[in-house]
């Protein structure tokens, strides 16, 4: 195991086994998608994400062109449109969760602002992993604000 220590967090991970995980996935699902939402999210991938989220991932042996999941949220007043994603990694992390229960069972999220277009939050959760086992498995929740940068026809208002 190894530790990482990244702003509030201290996360250790099995980096052998995450990366080895990542290393058998082709393509991160918005790749293997074909709607527009996740074909504008691959145009921009390369700068949907800062510099130090990109170093964090490696560390942790995640490739950041293999999401897990990702999906397009809004569309904001600026015309950037929002975009939520998760990758997993093997270990475990000490610091805030950013999974908020509001009812004992439902929640919310408080993720942490890296910029103005990126934040990011860790919890305890398995959705949608590439990992066979599941058990032991951090969830890396972002947000990131790209512009739309494919066909503006395909563009959608909200």
């Amino acid at each position: 195991m190894t530790t990482v220590r990244f702003r509030d967090w201290t996360l250790t991970v099995d980096r052998e086994t995450t990366h080895l995980t990542y290393a058998s996935v082709v393509n991160g699902s918005a790749e293997d998608c074909k709607c527009d939402d996740c074909k504008n999210y691959v145009v921009n991938q390369a700068t949907a994400f800062p510099d130090e989220i990109i170093l964090l991932l490696h560390q942790l042996g995640i490739d950041y062109r293999k999401e897990c999941e990702v999906w397009r949220m809004s569309k904001d007043e600026s015309g950037n449109h929002l975009y939520n994603g998760i990758f997993h990694f093997k270990g475990s992390f000490e610091g805030k969760d950013c999974f908020v229960t509001t009812d004992g069972s439902n929640g919310t999220f408080s993720m942490t602002d890296i910029n103005e277009s990126f934040s990011i939050g860790f919890r305890i959760a398995s959705e949608l992993t590439y990992f066979k086992d599941k058990e032991n498995l951090v969830q890396i929740e972002f947000e990131t604000r790209i512009p739309w940068t494919i066909d503006k026809k395909l563009e959608p208002e909200w």
